[in-house]
């Protein structure tokens, strides 16, 4: 269910009748929720709207009001010889949004991001998609075989095509460069977090269980001067002593753990409220 419930009807602002703001199963706003598929005429019901935004912790920003109507792309990505597929998600908006990276797990594909992509887009937030060298339908060069390879350039070289990607999305003219966020899973968490100390950070970082994050990578969570948010599973065989390492080394990370052993975007398919607290979360920092 997207966060942002339609009303009976959309030019009642305020009024009654509509859902509440639902995050975590949790309701966080006493007002109704409003449709936004458009922008009201009336100067003071827009005002309203944008009040009644803020106070639900939704930002209000330029184009959220158009995004509804949301344009998926199919795009490929070229890096050292690699074609990278992807989704390119981008809301309709007559401003540059915010973009967010979404990076797929060892083993994985791009498939278990979709439901967070529309949530982002619910938000104004334009993402893309991406699988890695070896993975889901890049594989132009080879597919990646779990330990058919001791440190596989696939896995190990990667931070490589999360640059390009990075600088991909800060290029479309549709997405403002200096609101990009990237969320990495597994491998996807420790090269987003290298490729960020050798060319530059993104506004904003999601990991999910990040299981070969670096002590180099640990040091620079404060030091890139942007929010981190660390989501794990709190049975996850090979979590703990990063998770731990992290809480003691961060002083401004955020960790989210929840209950299972799930692992990287197998979080996100098997707790179906996530998908919405991520594209919060994200909301409010870019």
């Amino acid at each position: 269910m997207s966060c942002l419930e339609r009303t009976t009807d959309c030019e009642d602002i305020p009024g009654g009748g509509g859902s509440q703001l639902v995050v975590g199963g949790v309701p966080i706003s006493p007002f109704p929720m409003l449709c936004v598929d458009h922008q009201p005429e009336d100067p003071m019901k827009a005002k309203t709207l944008a009040a009644l935004l803020l106070c639900a912790g939704i930002p209000c920003q330029p184009g959220l009001a158009q995004a509804g109507a949301a344009e998926e792309t199919r795009v490929v990505v070229e890096s050292d010889g690699w074609q990278l597929v992807g989704d390119l998600v981008v809301p309709a908006s007559e401003q540059p949004l915010p973009g967010v990276l979404l990076l797929n797990k060892a083993a994985g594909d791009r498939t278990p991001y979709r439901e967070l992509a529309s949530q982002l887009a619910a938000r104004g937030i334009a993402s893309l998609r991406l699988d890695l060298p070896g993975h889901g339908e890049s594989v132009n060069r080879g597919r990646f075989v779990p330990g058919e390879r001791e440190r596989d350039p696939m896995i190990w070289d990667a931070e490589a095509q999360v640059l390009v990607a990075h600088r991909y999305l800060m290029s479309h003219p549709q997405i403002d460069a200096g609101r990009i966020g990237i969320v990495g899973a597994s491998y996807s968490g420790e090269e987003m977090a290298e490729a960020g100390r050798t060319q530059g950070y993104a506004q904003a970082y999601v990991a999910l269980s990040p299981g070969s994050f670096s002590g180099e990578s640990i040091d620079g969570i404060d030091a890139s001067g942007v929010p981190w948010l660390f989501i794990v599973s709190n049975n996850e065989r090979f979590l703990t002593e990063i998770t731990v390492t992290v809480q003691v080394e961060s002083q401004t990370v955020e960790i989210l753990m929840v209950p299972g052993t799930e692992h990287a975007t197998d979080i996100l398919e098997a707790h179906p409220d996530m998908a919405e607290r991520v594209a919060v979360w994200l909301a409010e920092r870019l």
